[in-house]
């Protein structure tokens, strides 16, 4: 079972089903979650761009299927944007989103995961 944090907005948009689709850097730890796996999901608490708390409880997800692309505006072009952002207008909004939590220069290194996930 894989663990990963996720801002509370957005955790409580997977618990209503809002939320199917998480994007992260492609780094060595997301890299390494496959279709199939388990994801145990914390719920983080953010301000001014840091992680200040964690609720205790965790959601559990199944990974259905996982997708690799350059860049988040990529992965926008091929997947809704309301299954990763539930509360964004369009597209653009939701890839700035990804903007307050990642810079372009970590983007560029390690490229965008898509993890399409159920409920457990």
């Amino acid at each position: 079972m894989h663990e990963i944090g996720i801002e509370s907005s957005l955790v409580e948009a997977i618990r209503s089903g809002e939320k199917t689709i998480e994007g992260r850097l492609g780094t060595p730890k997301l890299l390494d979650i496959k279709e199939g796996d388990t994801l145990s999901v914390r719920e983080d608490i953010w301000r001014e761009g840091e992680i200040i708390g964690s609720h205790e409880e965790h959601v559990a997800l199944k990974v259905t299927q996982v997708l690799y692309f350059e860049n988040f505006t990529e992965m926008f072009q091929a997947v809704n944007y309301e299954a990763v952002i539930p509360a964004a207008k369009n597209a653009e909004e939701a890839r700035a989103v990804y903007g307050t939590f990642y810079n372009d220069k970590d983007e560029l290194e390690y490229g965008v995961v898509a993890l399409f996930f159920e409920l457990l």
